[in-house]
C-alpha cells in the first residue's frame, strides 16, 4: 500500500462541508454564497463539489469569464479539469499500478472571478456519463480509497495555502462522501423547518458521527486511520433555510431543538440568521451571484466565520 501516513498538511487550511441527506435545502446555494463571502473578509478560499449532479459545478463553469467572455458549458469542459478524473485515474492505480505516482496538472484548479474563489468542478458528463457515484460503486471500503480525496488534496494545499475549503456533499452516504467526512475539520447543515427535515438532521449527524467511529476508532486499522485522516469533524452549527417572513416559525424551532437535544445528548449550535425564501436569493445563485437585495447570507457567513473563531480558541 502506498498511502502516506505521515501527520496532517493541511493543518493552516480548515475544510468544511456543508451537507445534509435532504435534498432542496439549498445547500449548494450556501457554498457559493459562504465561498464568496468568506472571499471577501481576505479569506483564500477553494470549492470542491462531490454532488454527482454536479450542479454548482454547472453554475460557476457557466457563469465564469475569461476576457469577458462566457466560458465553455459544464459539459464542454475538458474531463481532465474534474474530480471525476482524479477519483478515476486514483481508481486506476490503486486496483492495477500501485506504484505509480500520480500528478494532476495546475488548471484542474480554476478561479471563479465573480466570487474571488477557486473551484474544482465535477461533471456528470465526464467520459460520457461516468458521474461521481458511479465511480464511488468501483471504491472498496479500505483506507487506500478512502484516502484518495486527502492524497490529491495535501499536494495542492501545501503548495496554495487556502484558508478554507468547501466541500459541497451529496445527500448521499457513499465512499466518497465518507472520506469527505473523515478528512474535514468542520461541518454545517442547512435544514428546512418541518418535522421530516427535524429528524434528518440528527440521523445525518449521528451519520458523521458513527462514520469517524467505524474507521479511526472501532476498526483493527483504527490507529492508522485516526493518524492518516485527524480528529473527528467538529459541528459548526445548524442553519435554516427557505424561511417565509409571514409564517411563524417558533414551534417548528423549538421542535428542532428539543429533537436534536434529545436524540444526541448533546449541545447543537442553531445560528440565530435564517435564509429566507427570497426569490431575488434563487435567481442571483443561477447566474453565479450572490443576491444584491438580501444581504441573509452576507449576516449569516460573518457568524459562521466568528463561530469557527470561536471553536478554535477553544481547542
Amino acid at each position: 500500500m502506498s498511502v502516506p501516513i505521515g501527520g496532517d498538511i493541511h493543518m493552516d487550511t480548515k475544510i468544511i462541508f456543508v451537507g445534509n441527506y435532504k435534498g432542496g435545502v439549498g445547500k449548494t446555494t450556501s457554498v457559493l454564497n459562504f465561498a464568496k463571502y468568506f472571499s471577501q473578509s481576505g479569506k483564500k478560499v477553494l470549492v470542491l463539489d462531490l454532488d454527482p449532479q454536479s450542479s454548482l459545478s454547472e453554475i460557476l463553469v457557466k457563469n465564469n469569464s475569461q476576457n469577458g467572455r462566457q466560458t465553455n458549458e459544464l459539459n464542454k469542459l475538458d474531463g481532465k479539469k474534474t474530480l471525476n478524473y482524479v477519483y478515476d485515474l486514483h481508481i486506476s492505480r490503486i486496483k492495477k499500478y500501485n506504484s505509480i505516482r500520480l500528478k494532476f496538472d495546475d488548471d484542474i484548479v480554476q478561479e471563479y472571478k465573480k466570487g474571488g474563489f477557486d473551484f474544482i468542478a465535477s461533471s456528470l458528463f465526464y467520459e460520457g456519463g461516468i458521474g461521481l457515484d458511479e465511480l464511488a460503486v468501483r471504491m472498496e471500503d479500505t483506507v487506500e480509497y478512502l484516502s484518495i480525496l486527502k492524497q490529491f488534496l495535501d499536494p495542492l494545499l501545501e503548495q496554495r495555502r487556502y484558508d478554507y475549503v468547501l466541500v459541497d456533499c451529496p445527500p448521499s452516504n457513499n465512499l466518497i462522501t465518507r472520506s469527505a467526512f473523515l478528512l474535514s475539520d468542520y461541518y454545517i447543515i442547512p435544514t428546512i423547518l418541518d418535522g421530516i427535515s427535524t429528524n434528518g438532521v440528527a440521523h445525518y449527524i449521528k451519520t458523521v458521527r458513527n462514520t469517524y467511529q467505524q474507521y479511526c476508532e472501532s476498526s483493527p486499522d483504527s490507529v492508522l486511520m485516526k493518524h492518516f485522516f485527524g480528529p473527528q469533524p467538529k459541528l459548526i452549527g445548524i442553519f435554516c433555510t427557505f424561511i417565509r417572513g409571514q409564517v411563524n416559525y417558533s414551534a417548528e424551532m423549538s421542535a428542532l431543538k428539543s429533537y436534536v437535544d434529545r436524540e444526541l445528548k448533546d449541545d447543537i449550535y442553531i445560528f440565530e440568521e435564517e435564509i429566507n425564501n427570497y426569490i431575488d436569493i434563487a435567481r442571483s445563485t443561477q447566474v453565479g451571484e450572490s443576491s444584491l437585495a438580501r444581504n441573509d447570507y452576507q449576516v449569516l457567513s460573518k457568524q459562521v466565520l466568528a463561530r469557527i473563531l470561536e471553536m478554535e480558541k477553544a481547542n
